[in-house]
Protein backbone atom coordinates (compact mmCIF):
# COMPACT_ATOMS: atom_id res chain seq x y z
CA UNK A 1 0.00 0.00 0.00
CA UNK A 2 0.96 3.51 -1.11
CA UNK A 3 0.59 6.18 1.79
CA UNK A 4 -0.11 9.77 0.16
CA UNK A 5 -1.78 12.60 1.47
CA UNK A 6 -5.48 13.63 1.44
CA UNK A 7 -6.48 15.33 -1.50
CA UNK A 8 -10.13 16.21 -3.21
CA UNK A 9 -11.80 12.94 -3.98
CA UNK A 10 -13.28 12.59 -7.68
CA UNK A 11 -16.20 10.04 -7.84
CA UNK A 12 -16.69 6.90 -10.54
CA UNK A 13 -17.14 7.67 -14.58
CA UNK A 14 -21.01 7.02 -14.44
CA UNK A 15 -21.30 3.10 -16.87
CA UNK A 16 -24.38 1.41 -17.87
CA UNK A 17 -24.69 -2.24 -16.89
CA UNK A 18 -26.00 -4.71 -19.67
CA UNK A 19 -27.94 -7.59 -19.57
CA UNK A 20 -27.71 -9.63 -22.37
CA UNK A 21 -31.74 -10.81 -22.75
CA UNK A 22 -34.83 -10.61 -21.10
CA UNK A 23 -34.86 -14.03 -18.95
CA UNK A 24 -31.62 -13.61 -17.49
CA UNK A 25 -32.82 -9.74 -16.49
CA UNK A 26 -36.26 -11.61 -14.77
CA UNK A 27 -33.75 -13.96 -12.99
CA UNK A 28 -31.49 -11.09 -11.74
CA UNK A 29 -34.41 -9.11 -10.62
CA UNK A 30 -35.94 -11.85 -9.07
CA UNK A 31 -32.70 -12.46 -7.00
CA UNK A 32 -32.19 -9.23 -6.06
CA UNK A 33 -35.74 -8.64 -5.25
CA UNK A 34 -35.05 -12.06 -2.45
CA UNK A 35 -32.22 -10.36 -0.99
CA UNK A 36 -33.74 -7.25 -0.41
CA UNK A 37 -36.43 -8.78 1.25
CA UNK A 38 -34.03 -10.96 3.59
CA UNK A 39 -31.91 -7.94 4.60
CA UNK A 40 -34.77 -5.80 5.38
CA UNK A 41 -35.99 -8.83 7.45
CA UNK A 42 -32.58 -9.22 9.23
CA UNK A 43 -32.53 -5.76 9.56
CA UNK A 44 -35.87 -5.50 10.96
CA UNK A 45 -34.93 -8.46 12.81
CA UNK A 46 -32.82 -6.17 14.82
CA UNK A 47 -29.85 -8.82 14.34
CA UNK A 48 -27.32 -6.50 12.52
CA UNK A 49 -26.92 -3.24 14.76
CA UNK A 50 -24.74 -1.08 14.29
CA UNK A 51 -23.71 -0.94 18.02
CA UNK A 52 -23.67 -4.69 17.93
CA UNK A 53 -19.65 -5.19 18.59
CA UNK A 54 -17.48 -7.04 15.84
CA UNK A 55 -17.18 -10.87 16.43
CA UNK A 56 -13.57 -11.62 16.86
CA UNK A 57 -14.43 -15.36 16.50
CA UNK A 58 -14.33 -16.03 13.17
CA UNK A 59 -15.66 -19.99 11.49
CA UNK A 60 -14.70 -19.67 7.89
CA UNK A 61 -16.02 -22.04 5.59
CA UNK A 62 -13.64 -23.13 2.82
CA UNK A 63 -10.83 -20.94 2.98
CA UNK A 64 -7.58 -23.60 3.36
CA UNK A 65 -5.89 -21.54 6.21
CA UNK A 66 -2.93 -23.87 5.86
CA UNK A 67 -2.66 -22.30 2.19
CA UNK A 68 -3.03 -18.82 3.43
CA UNK A 69 0.20 -19.53 5.67
CA UNK A 70 2.17 -21.36 3.36
CA UNK A 71 1.34 -18.82 0.36
CA UNK A 72 2.36 -16.00 2.83
CA UNK A 73 5.58 -17.94 4.30
CA UNK A 74 6.91 -18.26 0.67
CA UNK A 75 5.88 -15.06 -0.55
CA UNK A 76 8.35 -13.66 2.33
CA UNK A 77 11.00 -16.24 2.50
CA UNK A 78 14.45 -14.94 3.02
CA UNK A 79 15.04 -15.97 -0.17
CA UNK A 80 13.33 -13.13 -1.63
CA UNK A 81 14.37 -10.18 -0.12
CA UNK A 82 11.42 -8.07 0.15
CA UNK A 83 10.69 -8.77 -3.52
CA UNK A 84 11.77 -5.14 -4.30
CA UNK A 85 10.31 -4.42 -7.88
CA UNK A 86 13.11 -4.77 -10.37
CA UNK A 87 15.14 -7.21 -8.43
CA UNK A 88 15.76 -11.35 -8.10
CA UNK A 89 13.56 -11.19 -5.11
CA UNK A 90 10.35 -10.11 -7.28
CA UNK A 91 11.96 -12.17 -10.00
CA UNK A 92 11.55 -15.49 -7.70
CA UNK A 93 8.28 -14.33 -6.37
CA UNK A 94 6.63 -14.11 -10.07
CA UNK A 95 7.88 -17.80 -10.52
CA UNK A 96 5.88 -18.80 -7.36
CA UNK A 97 3.04 -16.95 -8.27
CA UNK A 98 3.19 -18.04 -11.57
CA UNK A 99 3.36 -21.91 -10.33
CA UNK A 100 0.42 -21.45 -8.17
CA UNK A 101 -1.53 -20.01 -11.21
CA UNK A 102 -0.39 -22.73 -13.88
CA UNK A 103 -1.62 -25.47 -10.62
CA UNK A 104 -4.88 -23.57 -10.15
CA UNK A 105 -5.77 -24.05 -14.16
CA UNK A 106 -5.57 -20.32 -15.03
CA UNK A 107 -5.03 -19.73 -18.59
CA UNK A 108 -3.12 -16.81 -20.06
CA UNK A 109 -4.63 -13.21 -21.11
CA UNK A 110 -4.21 -12.39 -25.17
CA UNK A 111 -0.80 -13.92 -24.90
CA UNK A 112 0.57 -17.09 -26.35
CA UNK A 113 2.20 -19.87 -24.05
CA UNK A 114 5.56 -19.07 -22.99
CA UNK A 115 7.15 -22.40 -22.97
CA UNK A 116 5.34 -24.97 -24.71
CA UNK A 117 2.05 -25.44 -23.34
CA UNK A 118 2.96 -23.61 -20.35
CA UNK A 119 0.78 -20.64 -20.05
CA UNK A 120 2.47 -17.13 -20.36
CA UNK A 121 1.21 -14.62 -17.30
CA UNK A 122 3.76 -12.16 -17.43
CA UNK A 123 2.97 -8.74 -19.08
CA UNK A 124 5.75 -6.49 -18.96
CA UNK A 125 5.43 -2.62 -18.99
CA UNK A 126 7.75 0.41 -18.42
CA UNK A 127 7.61 3.57 -16.32
CA UNK A 128 9.80 6.50 -15.34
CA UNK A 129 11.45 6.84 -11.94
CA UNK A 130 13.90 8.80 -10.67
CA UNK A 131 15.44 9.78 -13.68
CA UNK A 132 15.12 6.74 -15.53
CA UNK A 133 13.16 4.30 -17.20
CA UNK A 134 12.50 1.04 -15.60
CA UNK A 135 10.87 -2.23 -16.21
CA UNK A 136 7.76 -3.83 -13.83
CA UNK A 137 5.76 -7.06 -14.76
CA UNK A 138 2.49 -7.94 -14.14
CA UNK A 139 1.14 -11.56 -13.83
CA UNK A 140 -2.33 -11.77 -15.32
CA UNK A 141 -4.28 -15.16 -15.12
CA UNK A 142 -7.35 -15.91 -16.41
CA UNK A 143 -10.65 -18.26 -15.39
CA UNK A 144 -13.12 -18.10 -18.19
CA UNK A 145 -16.95 -18.67 -17.96
CA UNK A 146 -17.78 -22.09 -19.74
CA UNK A 147 -20.70 -19.95 -21.69
CA UNK A 148 -18.71 -17.61 -23.66
CA UNK A 149 -19.68 -14.06 -22.57
CA UNK A 150 -18.43 -10.09 -22.22
CA UNK A 151 -19.36 -9.82 -18.67
CA UNK A 152 -16.18 -9.46 -16.62
CA UNK A 153 -14.86 -8.99 -12.86
CA UNK A 154 -11.03 -8.56 -11.59
CA UNK A 155 -9.44 -9.63 -8.67
CA UNK A 156 -6.07 -7.13 -7.96
CA UNK A 157 -3.23 -7.63 -5.35
CA UNK A 158 0.43 -6.14 -5.20
CA UNK A 159 3.20 -9.08 -5.25
CA UNK A 160 5.95 -6.07 -4.70
CA UNK A 161 7.21 -4.75 -1.75
CA UNK A 162 10.43 -2.44 0.11
CA UNK A 163 13.02 -5.19 -0.57
CA UNK A 164 16.06 -3.62 1.63
CA UNK A 165 16.22 -0.43 3.46
CA UNK A 166 19.22 0.40 5.69
CA UNK A 167 20.27 -3.36 5.38
CA UNK A 168 17.34 -5.11 6.84
CA UNK A 169 14.36 -6.63 4.83
CA UNK A 170 11.38 -5.85 5.07
CA UNK A 171 9.17 -8.78 4.30
CA UNK A 172 5.82 -7.01 3.65
CA UNK A 173 3.47 -10.35 5.37
CA UNK A 174 0.86 -7.93 5.40
CA UNK A 175 1.65 -5.74 3.05
CA UNK A 176 1.02 -7.77 0.59
CA UNK A 177 1.41 -11.20 0.61
CA UNK A 178 -1.78 -11.57 2.39
CA UNK A 179 -3.14 -9.96 -0.16
CA UNK A 180 -1.95 -12.02 -2.66
CA UNK A 181 -2.25 -15.20 -1.24
CA UNK A 182 -6.26 -14.27 -0.65
CA UNK A 183 -5.85 -13.68 -4.50
CA UNK A 184 -4.77 -17.20 -5.02
CA UNK A 185 -7.65 -18.78 -2.81
CA UNK A 186 -10.03 -16.75 -4.50
CA UNK A 187 -8.68 -18.00 -8.28
CA UNK A 188 -8.44 -21.53 -6.81
CA UNK A 189 -12.25 -21.62 -4.85
CA UNK A 190 -13.55 -20.17 -8.53
CA UNK A 191 -11.80 -22.88 -11.05
CA UNK A 192 -13.10 -25.65 -8.40
CA UNK A 193 -17.05 -24.28 -8.14
CA UNK A 194 -17.08 -24.12 -12.10
CA UNK A 195 -20.14 -22.51 -13.71
CA UNK A 196 -22.55 -20.32 -11.57
CA UNK A 197 -25.58 -18.10 -12.15
CA UNK A 198 -24.31 -15.08 -13.18
CA UNK A 199 -21.93 -16.42 -15.93
CA UNK A 200 -18.74 -14.30 -15.69
CA UNK A 201 -15.46 -14.49 -16.59
CA UNK A 202 -12.71 -13.99 -14.09
CA UNK A 203 -9.48 -12.22 -14.25
CA UNK A 204 -6.81 -12.49 -10.98
CA UNK A 205 -4.04 -9.56 -11.30
CA UNK A 206 -0.96 -9.96 -9.24
CA UNK A 207 0.39 -6.54 -9.65
CA UNK A 208 4.37 -4.89 -9.55
CA UNK A 209 5.32 -1.69 -8.77
CA UNK A 210 2.61 -0.68 -6.88
CA UNK A 211 4.92 0.70 -3.84
CA UNK A 212 7.10 3.27 -5.58
CA UNK A 213 4.14 4.36 -7.20
CA UNK A 214 1.42 2.35 -8.61
CA UNK A 215 2.99 1.72 -11.80
CA UNK A 216 1.70 -1.79 -12.51
CA UNK A 217 -2.09 -0.44 -11.32
CA UNK A 218 -1.68 1.83 -14.11
CA UNK A 219 -0.41 -0.07 -17.05
CA UNK A 220 -3.32 -2.98 -16.11
CA UNK A 221 -5.20 0.12 -16.51
CA UNK A 222 -3.87 1.21 -19.78
CA UNK A 223 -4.41 -2.13 -21.41
CA UNK A 224 -7.88 -2.12 -20.22
CA UNK A 225 -8.76 1.12 -21.86
CA UNK A 226 -7.74 -0.07 -25.06
CA UNK A 227 -11.29 -1.12 -27.22
CA UNK A 228 -9.46 -3.44 -28.43
CA UNK A 229 -8.41 -5.32 -25.06
CA UNK A 230 -10.14 -8.16 -24.23
CA UNK A 231 -11.27 -7.72 -21.65
CA UNK A 232 -12.26 -3.91 -22.40
CA UNK A 233 -12.78 -1.50 -19.65
CA UNK A 234 -16.59 -1.36 -20.76
CA UNK A 235 -16.89 -4.70 -20.15
CA UNK A 236 -15.50 -5.25 -16.50
CA UNK A 237 -18.40 -5.26 -13.71
CA UNK A 238 -16.37 -4.87 -10.84
CA UNK A 239 -12.60 -4.99 -9.70
CA UNK A 240 -11.62 -6.00 -6.11
CA UNK A 241 -8.24 -4.77 -4.63
CA UNK A 242 -6.98 -6.61 -1.58
CA UNK A 243 -4.29 -5.07 0.23
CA UNK A 244 -3.55 -5.39 3.76
CA UNK A 245 -6.10 -8.09 4.75
CA UNK A 246 -4.32 -10.07 7.49
CA UNK A 247 -3.98 -7.63 10.43
CA UNK A 248 -7.39 -6.38 11.79
CA UNK A 249 -6.95 -3.27 14.82
CA UNK A 250 -9.77 -2.32 16.77
CA UNK A 251 -12.84 -2.65 15.78
CA UNK A 252 -11.94 -6.15 14.97
CA UNK A 253 -13.25 -5.62 10.95
CA UNK A 254 -12.24 -5.38 7.54
CA UNK A 255 -12.47 -2.05 5.62
CA UNK A 256 -14.43 -1.45 1.91
CA UNK A 257 -13.93 1.73 0.38
CA UNK A 258 -15.62 2.32 -2.82
CA UNK A 259 -19.06 2.85 -1.65
CA UNK A 260 -19.76 5.89 -3.71
CA UNK A 261 -19.36 4.49 -6.90
CA UNK A 262 -22.41 1.80 -5.89
CA UNK A 263 -26.20 2.40 -5.73
CA UNK A 264 -26.76 -0.72 -3.50
CA UNK A 265 -23.16 -0.27 -1.61
CA UNK A 266 -25.33 -0.96 2.24
CA UNK A 267 -26.78 -4.12 0.68
CA UNK A 268 -23.73 -4.92 -0.69
CA UNK A 269 -21.91 -4.53 2.92
CA UNK A 270 -24.83 -6.15 4.36
CA UNK A 271 -25.03 -9.35 2.09
CA UNK A 272 -21.09 -10.02 2.73
CA UNK A 273 -21.65 -9.41 6.31
CA UNK A 274 -24.43 -12.18 6.44
CA UNK A 275 -22.13 -14.26 4.97
CA UNK A 276 -19.44 -14.52 6.63
CA UNK A 277 -19.93 -13.01 10.08
CA UNK A 278 -17.06 -10.83 9.12
CA UNK A 279 -17.95 -6.96 10.57
CA UNK A 280 -17.55 -4.92 7.37
CA UNK A 281 -16.95 -1.12 7.69
CA UNK A 282 -17.76 1.23 4.99
CA UNK A 283 -14.57 3.33 5.28
CA UNK A 284 -11.56 3.26 7.04
CA UNK A 285 -11.53 5.13 10.46
CA UNK A 286 -10.85 9.29 10.57
CA UNK A 287 -9.77 10.05 13.58
CA UNK A 288 -7.57 7.69 14.96
CA UNK A 289 -4.36 8.96 14.96
CA UNK A 290 -2.50 11.43 12.95
CA UNK A 291 -1.04 9.20 10.01
CA UNK A 292 -4.69 7.06 9.76
CA UNK A 293 -6.75 10.55 9.15
CA UNK A 294 -3.85 11.58 6.27
CA UNK A 295 -4.31 8.90 4.67
CA UNK A 296 -5.91 9.36 0.91
CA UNK A 297 -7.61 5.94 0.41
CA UNK A 298 -8.75 6.76 -2.86
CA UNK A 299 -5.25 7.00 -4.26
CA UNK A 300 -3.55 4.32 -1.79
CA UNK A 301 -3.68 1.59 -3.72
CA UNK A 302 -3.49 0.04 -7.75
CA UNK A 303 -7.79 0.41 -7.57
CA UNK A 304 -7.17 4.43 -8.28
CA UNK A 305 -5.79 3.96 -11.83
CA UNK A 306 -8.88 1.81 -12.77
CA UNK A 307 -10.83 4.47 -10.78
CA UNK A 308 -9.41 6.85 -13.45
CA UNK A 309 -10.31 5.11 -16.14
CA UNK A 310 -13.72 3.97 -15.16
CA UNK A 311 -14.21 0.89 -13.77
CA UNK A 312 -16.17 0.30 -10.95
CA UNK A 313 -13.88 -1.26 -7.91
CA UNK A 314 -13.54 -2.07 -4.41
CA UNK A 315 -11.16 -1.94 -1.98
CA UNK A 316 -10.28 -3.94 1.02
CA UNK A 317 -7.89 -3.03 3.70
CA UNK A 318 -6.88 -2.79 6.92
CA UNK A 319 -5.47 0.84 8.30
CA UNK A 320 -1.63 0.68 8.92
CA UNK A 321 0.20 -0.54 12.41
CA UNK A 322 2.83 -0.14 13.66
CA UNK A 323 4.79 -3.16 11.56
CA UNK A 324 3.31 -0.92 8.55
CA UNK A 325 6.45 -0.82 5.89
CA UNK A 326 8.75 -2.06 8.60
CA UNK A 327 11.43 -5.39 8.71
CA UNK A 328 8.84 -6.46 11.62
CA UNK A 329 6.00 -6.50 9.06
CA UNK A 330 6.41 -10.61 9.36
CA UNK A 331 4.33 -13.56 8.59
CA UNK A 332 4.10 -15.11 12.07
CA UNK A 333 2.14 -11.94 12.93
CA UNK A 334 -0.63 -12.37 10.44
CA UNK A 335 -4.10 -13.36 11.41
CA UNK A 336 -5.15 -16.40 9.20
CA UNK A 337 -8.65 -16.60 10.82
CA UNK A 338 -9.40 -13.24 9.96
CA UNK A 339 -7.40 -13.61 6.59
CA UNK A 340 -9.63 -16.37 5.41
CA UNK A 341 -12.98 -14.19 6.32
CA UNK A 342 -11.89 -11.22 4.41
CA UNK A 343 -10.93 -14.27 1.72
CA UNK A 344 -14.67 -16.05 1.76
CA UNK A 345 -16.40 -12.24 1.80
CA UNK A 346 -14.32 -11.15 -1.09
CA UNK A 347 -15.71 -14.36 -2.90
CA UNK A 348 -19.24 -13.70 -2.63
CA UNK A 349 -18.15 -10.00 -3.36
CA UNK A 350 -16.77 -11.79 -6.71
CA UNK A 351 -20.10 -13.90 -7.28
CA UNK A 352 -22.76 -11.18 -5.81
CA UNK A 353 -25.91 -10.31 -8.30
CA UNK A 354 -25.37 -8.09 -11.22
CA UNK A 355 -28.17 -5.68 -10.18
CA UNK A 356 -26.18 -4.95 -6.71
CA UNK A 357 -23.04 -3.89 -8.74
CA UNK A 358 -25.47 -0.81 -10.74
CA UNK A 359 -23.12 2.63 -10.34
CA UNK A 360 -24.35 5.27 -8.61
CA UNK A 361 -25.88 7.84 -11.02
Amino acid sequence: MTIKKVEPMVLHRDSTLSIENCSGRVNRETHLLLTLGLLMLTLLCGCTSSNTPCKTQLTPDWASRSELRNDIEQLTSPALEGSKTGTRGAELSREYISQRFSQIGLTSWEQPPGDGDKPGYSHPFNYDYQFGRREGVNLVGVLKSPTPNDRWRIVVAHYDHLGKKAGKVHPGADDNASGVAAMLQLAAHSASEGEDGEQINYMFVATDAEEPGLFGGYALAEKLNDPNSNPNSKQIELAINMDMIGRPGRPYAIYLEGRRGFKHFKLIQQRLSNETGLCIKANHPRNRGREVSRVDWLRASDHYPLHRVGIPWLYFGVPPHKDYHAPTDTSEKIDLNFLAAVTESAYQLLIINSLLLQNAQ
